[in-house]
This record gives structure tokens, sequence and C-alpha cells, in this order.
């Protein structure tokens, strides 16, 4: 699986980088999200970084999860900054807090705006894709019906302009 997912996404225009060894899952990923699909968290385990030619777009893999890269961008920078631009209202705090809990960002873009990908962990739609866009990123529309449906979209190009 990992060849073909390095193939499909170099294919996409990713720049993809490979672990040298085995990642071990980050422990506070798991405990906020621990309903992960399995092909995700193998995803997870085996590469190293995996961004577009630019930089603008880039998967969030163990390390950013583990605050190890440096980047300007945290894994959930764009819940931050709904957090942040919704401090006054506590029911808009609430709902913000319940995606959240329900949505992992696994690709970020700032290539025409901030915009995401997302694997939505709720029961009725638990692995979909979903894409977020500002200034809301929690109304999002379904993309897809899983992780390796995503990377098949990525390689044929047939998805938003996130990349």
């Amino acid at each position: 699986m990992e060849l073909e997912l390095y193939k499909k996404l170099t294919t996409a225009g990713f720049n993809v980088v490979h672990a040298l060894s085995k990642n071990e899952i980050s422990k506070s990923l798991l405990e906020r999200y621990a309903n992960l699909p399995s092909d995700y968290l193998q995803f997870l385990k085996n590469f190293e970084s995996i961004s577009n030619s630019t930089n603008t777009a880039w998967f969030n893999l163990n390390s950013d999860f583990n605050g190890e890269t440096g980047s300007e961008f945290k894994w959930n920078e764009f819940e931050l900054l709904s957090l942040e631009w919704s401090e006054d209202d506590k029911e808009e705090l609430m709902n913000i807090k319940e995606f959240w809990k329900f949505h992992i960002p696994i690709v970020l873009s700032v290539n025409d705006g901030y915009q995401f990908f997302a694997i939505c962990l709720e029961d009725e739609k638990y692995g979909k894709i979903v894409h977020g866009q500002e200034p809301v990123f929690e109304d999002v529309s379904k993309i897809c019906n899983s992780f390796i449906e995503l990377i098949d979209l990525l390689e044929k190009k047939q998805i938003p302009n996130i990349i």
C-alpha cells in the first residue's frame, strides 16, 4: 500500500518523503481521536512529509501532530482560528468544539485561501472526507467516502482547488 500511495501522491504533484523507519503514532492524537480509520493510521506511520511544490498545501503527518515541524501552522490551526474568531459567542464556541471533536484535518492549504480536507469520525459519517474553507471552516462539503478514495481523486486531479 505504501508504494501505491507514494506513486499516486507524486502523480498528483506532491513532494513525498518516506519515513526512514515506521513512525509511532502520537499518543496525544490517539487520545483525542480514538477511532481513526486504520488506513489513515497506516499512512501516518509511513511518511515523513508530503507537500505540494510551493509548500502551500500539505498533509498533516505524525511530526505535525507531535508539534515537531517548526511550521507556522499548527495541525489544528483552523480550529484555533475559529475559536479565536468566536470567543465572544458561547454557543458558537460550543458548536466549533463539537465539530472539531469529530473531524481530523488531514490536508491543509493556503493556496487559494485557507482550506482543508478532514476525515469525519461521526458514527453515521465515519470515514468520509470533507472539505472546508474560510471564513467558516466548519461549514463543510463532502468530497468522498474514504481516505483512499481521496488519494485517488488527488491523483486524478478531481478535487477542489486546494493544491
